[in-house]
Protein backbone atom coordinates (compact mmCIF):
# COMPACT_ATOMS: atom_id res chain seq x y z
CA UNK A 1 0.00 0.00 0.00
CA UNK A 2 0.90 3.55 -0.89
CA UNK A 3 2.36 5.94 2.24
CA UNK A 4 -0.09 7.91 3.74
CA UNK A 5 -1.92 8.72 7.24
CA UNK A 6 -4.51 7.32 9.49
CA UNK A 7 -7.25 10.12 10.00
CA UNK A 8 -10.33 10.42 12.76
CA UNK A 9 -13.66 11.27 10.70
CA UNK A 10 -16.12 13.06 12.74
CA UNK A 11 -19.45 14.02 12.49
CA UNK A 12 -20.48 17.62 12.14
CA UNK A 13 -22.15 17.32 15.86
CA UNK A 14 -18.56 15.81 16.80
CA UNK A 15 -19.36 12.39 17.44
CA UNK A 16 -16.11 10.31 16.50
CA UNK A 17 -17.06 8.04 13.67
CA UNK A 18 -14.37 5.91 12.09
CA UNK A 19 -10.70 6.44 11.72
CA UNK A 20 -9.33 5.61 8.12
CA UNK A 21 -6.50 4.88 6.22
CA UNK A 22 -6.17 8.22 3.59
CA UNK A 23 -3.59 7.44 0.95
CA UNK A 24 -2.90 10.69 -1.60
CA UNK A 25 -3.34 14.24 -1.33
CA UNK A 26 -6.63 16.42 -1.51
CA UNK A 27 -10.53 15.99 -0.34
CA UNK A 28 -11.71 12.75 1.57
CA UNK A 29 -15.02 11.93 -1.02
CA UNK A 30 -15.23 8.02 -0.33
CA UNK A 31 -13.71 6.17 2.56
CA UNK A 32 -13.28 2.75 1.06
CA UNK A 33 -14.20 0.00 3.93
CA UNK A 34 -11.00 -2.07 3.95
CA UNK A 35 -9.20 0.47 4.80
CA UNK A 36 -11.01 1.54 8.20
CA UNK A 37 -9.29 0.86 10.84
CA UNK A 38 -11.56 1.93 13.73
CA UNK A 39 -15.43 1.98 13.45
CA UNK A 40 -18.36 3.73 15.55
CA UNK A 41 -21.03 3.34 13.21
CA UNK A 42 -20.60 -0.12 12.06
CA UNK A 43 -19.56 0.31 8.43
CA UNK A 44 -18.24 -3.15 7.49
CA UNK A 45 -21.45 -5.10 8.37
CA UNK A 46 -23.95 -2.52 6.02
CA UNK A 47 -25.12 -3.79 2.96
CA UNK A 48 -24.63 -2.13 -0.63
CA UNK A 49 -26.60 0.82 -1.57
CA UNK A 50 -27.70 1.29 2.13
CA UNK A 51 -27.75 4.54 3.99
CA UNK A 52 -25.53 4.65 6.98
CA UNK A 53 -26.44 7.56 9.60
CA UNK A 54 -24.53 8.95 13.13
CA UNK A 55 -25.74 7.62 15.72
CA UNK A 56 -25.44 10.51 18.16
CA UNK A 57 -27.81 12.94 15.51
CA UNK A 58 -29.17 10.25 12.75
CA UNK A 59 -27.71 12.35 9.69
CA UNK A 60 -26.68 10.74 6.54
CA UNK A 61 -23.37 10.23 5.23
CA UNK A 62 -23.75 8.85 2.61
CA UNK A 63 -23.95 5.73 0.40
CA UNK A 64 -22.55 2.26 -0.14
CA UNK A 65 -21.58 1.59 -3.39
CA UNK A 66 -18.90 -0.80 -5.09
CA UNK A 67 -16.10 1.50 -6.74
CA UNK A 68 -13.56 -0.22 -8.16
CA UNK A 69 -14.64 -3.58 -7.14
CA UNK A 70 -14.84 -3.31 -3.76
CA UNK A 71 -17.60 -1.67 -1.01
CA UNK A 72 -16.71 2.14 -0.27
CA UNK A 73 -18.65 4.84 1.53
CA UNK A 74 -19.38 7.74 -0.68
CA UNK A 75 -19.49 10.53 1.60
CA UNK A 76 -22.03 13.25 1.86
CA UNK A 77 -19.86 16.14 2.03
CA UNK A 78 -22.56 18.13 4.21
CA UNK A 79 -22.18 15.76 6.84
CA UNK A 80 -18.97 15.16 7.88
CA UNK A 81 -16.12 18.05 9.06
CA UNK A 82 -14.16 19.07 6.11
CA UNK A 83 -10.61 17.12 5.82
CA UNK A 84 -8.01 18.25 2.99
CA UNK A 85 -4.76 16.74 3.32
Amino acid sequence: MRTGKIIEIHCKCGYLLFRYFKAGKGRLIKVLISRLTDDHVGLQKVATHSRPACPQCAKDLGIIMMIHGEPALKLNQGTIESIRI
